[in-house]
């Protein structure tokens, strides 16, 4: 028994573990293989587990957590298109796991696929409809593909499972901010910071939105506790520069402005407003400069949004 177990090691470490292997023998194998640490090995053989039996509950559950665990040690060293493959090759074998294809579409979220991600999570949806860890990464996908509406629902809904979530409130918060709701932003980033006081994007975004409504020393007085926190917020700085500037307050505004482009050097509207500022300051070189990395920036950040990366085309294929 102890040669037979030895060689189906050997060959299944080289990938040649015998198509008329018993079925039992192989799972086994996957299952010790998976337990002394060799994943790659381990995911090798309950895929071949579950392709000549894709019912095999030991071999999905052998699957999907072998799978979540490459992912992870791929994410953290920073492999994010090794960790996307290893969800893309377990989605194959097992096309309706829900571990799998959460763990996948909030990878492809984080990598920008957001097309992608929308279409694993729905589907993951139609699957689980009331789990709040689904409402809570479907509703982040629809923000970043700009659905409001379908992203203000799943994080409403989220939030009636889970009413005590900081991170819940703010991201609705955000949403509302998206489509110029600035009451309800702002109710909603309060609520974030009754829940934790020391969340200090929450002072950034009710900065925000107190600027977007033009409530210039409101605004202030939150990026002043955002900047309490943390001394090198960008947006913060940014944020009590631009207020300065809509006050007309420009040598003020110039001093922070400059220490937000020098805090966050690829931030557009710093370079922008930098640039507004020492106009009116007759500062006409220097804001012909801020000016034209304000444009290069905004001209990048088109580019970026126009070439957005998918793995599928507009007809859901490969």
């Amino acid at each position: 028994m102890l040669v037979e177990i030895s060689l189906l090691a050997a060959l299944a470490a080289k990938g040649q573990l015998a198509a008329e292997t018993k079925p039992q023998d192989r799972l086994a194998e996957a299952q010790r293989m998976q337990a002394t640490g060799s994943l790659d090995q381990a995911r090798d053989l309950f895929e071949q587990v579950l392709q000549s039996d894709p019912k095999n509950t030991e071999g999905q559950e052998g699957m999907s957590s072998t799978t979540e665990r490459l992912a992870l040690n791929d994410r953290i060293a920073d492999r994010m298109d090794d960790a996307l493959a290893d969800l893309l090759r377990a989605q194959k074998v097992e096309p309706d796991d829900l571990r799998v294809l959460y763990d996948l579409g909030v990878q492809e979220d984080a990598m920008g696929l957001y097309a992608d991600a929308d279409k694993v999570l729905d589907h993951l949806s139609s699957l689980e409809p009331d789990e709040p860890s689904v409402l809570y990464a479907r509703a982040r996908v629809k923000l970043d593909l700009g659905q409001l509406d379908a992203a203000q629902q799943d994080m409403q809904a989220y939030l009636k499972a889970r009413p005590l979530d900081a991170s819940a409130h703010f991201g609705l918060g955000h949403i509302y901010l998206q489509g110029l709701q600035f009451d309800k932003a702002a109710e909603e980033f309060r609520q974030c910071l009754t829940i934790q006081p020391q969340q200090t994007e929450g002072y950034y975004e009710l900065g925000q939105t107190e600027l977007e409504q033009d409530q210039f020393q409101a605004a202030i007085e939150q990026f002043q506790k955002t900047l309490a926190r943390d001394p090198q917020h960008g947006g913060a700085l940014a944020g009590m520069g631009i207020a300065y500037f809509k006050l007309k307050q420009y040598q003020q505004a110039e001093e922070w402005l400059v220490k937000a482009t020098k805090s966050a050097p690829d931030y557009q509207p710093g370079h922008y407003y930098l640039g507004l500022t020492l106009a009116r300051l007759g500062k006409v070189d220097e804001s012909r400069r801020e000016l034209e990395v304000a444009a290069a920036l905004a001209d990048k950040d088109n580019k970026q949004t126009a070439t957005r990366l998918r793995l599928l085309d507009p007809d859901g294929h490969p």
